[in-house]
């Protein structure tokens, strides 16, 4: 008997790898990107107000802690279980502060037939925060405060009470809380806009005002119009960035709309005292 020459081993070898990482690069590739938001309802069984009280939340969280709190709800798992799925994101999504790795991830694998509604629901934990929440206590919490209300149908809920059991098992633990990030220049200006929406758009609703009675009285003189509209359309971009939960583009875009309506309509009332003694002329 032949023995298999070494040549065709090492090209076995290396098709055998590359079909390996093809596989892996595939599986990666399939995964969800990041949005920018911890919570990602890619199924919309949340509706508006309960996705941004539940953002809000875990923004909190994040502010007390610095321990980072997401959320996934999905009807797609890329091909792979609901555990190694939520592994891949978690890690591919980089979840947690990096020196102390103190992410949590609760992801909902969530679908429907004709006649009823299933899910499966997992919390994966960063390893920063097993010491806190070890795997029979997020079994507990996912068991007791989670999909007693996932089975009525209030995921909302079950998310809310869930992360409020996560908070209680480390927000006295030290050694979860990250010493990075300590915020300078326009990243402390982006978080004070999150922390004081309605005070930063109110800043940049004058900024609005302003370049709009420029634009008005440009356009009424036959002046340069394309400096305030260019302002204007650079402070509503810069309004958008401040906060991504676009709050402070909302409160700013309503208070310049009030603003503008007050001082145009004011001046379109002309002072009273004026008399008349009857004189005229009538054709």
């Amino acid at each position: 008997m032949n023995p298999v020459p070494s040549r065709k081993i090492a090209l076995l070898a290396f098709t055998l790898g590359l079909v390996i990482a093809l596989s892996c690069l595939s599986t990666v590739s399939a995964l969800p990107e990041p949005t920018g938001y911890m919570v990602n309802d890619w199924v919309y069984i949340l509706n508006s107000s309960e996705e941004d009280d539940l953002e809000s939340l875990c923004r909190w969280i994040e502010e007390q802690t610095t321990v980072e709190i997401y959320i996934i709800i999905t009807d797609d798992l890329a091909g792979e279980d609901l555990d190694r799925y939520s592994y891949l994101v978690f890690n591919d999504w980089g979840i947690g502060k990096e020196d102390v790795n103190n992410g949590l991830l609760l992801t909902i694998y969530y679908w429907e037939n004709t006649t009823h509604f299933s899910y499966e629901f997992r919390i994966e934990v960063g390893r920063g925060l097993e010491g806190a929440i070890t795997d029979s206590e997020a079994g507990r919490i996912a068991r007791d405060n989670c999909t007693p209300w996932f089975d009525l149908m209030y995921f909302a809920y079950g998310l809310e009470d869930g992360i409020w059991e996560l908070y209680d098992e480390f927000k006295d633990d030290p050694s979860v809380v990250s010493t990075e990030g300590n915020r300078v220049g326009l990243a402390a200006l982006r978080y004070w806009g999150y922390q004081n929406p309605l005070i930063a758009g109110a800043i940049v609703a004058i900024g609005l005002i302003f370049l709009f009675l420029w634009f008005r009285i440009s356009l009424r003189f036959r002046g340069g119009v394309l400096i305030p509209l260019i302002g204007i359309g650079a402070l509503l971009l810069f309004a958008w960035w401040w906060d991504d939960t676009l709050h402070v583009l909302g409160y700013s875009i309503i208070i310049a709309l009030g603003g503008t309506v007050v001082l145009t309509g004011g001046s379109r009332v002309r002072g009273g005292g004026g008399r008349t003694e009857g004189g005229g002329f009538r054709y």
